[in-house]
C-alpha cells in the first residue's frame, strides 16, 4: 500500500503546471474584462457632458424657448446670430444679468435671429446645440404626451 501512495505522488507532477496555467489564462481574461469595462465607462461620461436639451425658435424670430432638458449656464453657451456672438446682449425672461437658462424660459435678443448658433463649450470640445436660420431649419419640434386615439 506504500508502494501505490507513492506511486500517486509521482503521478501529480504534472497537476502544478497545468492549474497554474490554468488560473494565469482566468487572471488575464479577468484583467483584460476590467481594461473593456474601464473604457466603455470613460467613453460613456464622455458622450453624456454634451446637454440634452430642446430649443424652439418663436414665430417672429426675437425669442428662443427652452422647452425642455438640461440647464444651461452663460459661461458654458455662446449664441451667434449671423456669425456674431450676441450672448451678453440677450435676456431670459427680460433679465439681462442671466446666468442659468432653464426650461420653460425663454431667451430674447434685440434683433431678429435669422441666422442662430447655440454653441456650448464642453471640455476639450465645442458642440453645436442648436441651429435655425437661413441656411437650414432644425428647429426642435416639441415632444407631447399625447396618447393616440
Amino acid at each position: 500500500m506504500l508502494q501505490d501512495r507513492q506511486k500517486l505522488s509521482t503521478r501529480n507532477d504534472a497537476l502544478t503546471p497545468v492549474v497554474a496555467s490554468v488560473f494565469l489564462l482566468l487572471m488575464v481574461a479577468g484583467c483584460c474584462a476590467a481594461v473593456g469595462i474601464v473604457m466603455f465607462q470613460q467613453m460613456n461620461a464622455m458622450e453624456s457632458d454634451v446637454p440634452d436639451v430642446r430649443i424652439q425658435t418663436s414665430a417672429e424670430g426675437k425669442h428662443l424657448y427652452h422647452a425642455g432638458g438640461d440647464t444651461l449656464y452663460r459661461d458654458s453657451v455662446t449664441i451667434y446670430n449671423l456669425d456674431n456672438d450676441i450672448t451678453h446682449r440677450t435676456l431670459v425672461n427680460g433679465k439681462k444679468d442671466w446666468t442659468a437658462w432653464k426650461s420653460g424660459e425663454y431667451l430674447e435678443s434685440e434683433q431678429t435671429l435669422s441666422d442662430v448658433y447655440l454653441v456650448w463649450h464642453g471640455p476639450g470640445k465645442d458642440t453645436i446645440l442648436y441651429h435655425y436660420g437661413l441656411n437650414r431649419k432644425t428647429g426642435v419640434t416639441p415632444i407631447t404626451d399625447a396618447v393616440p386615439d
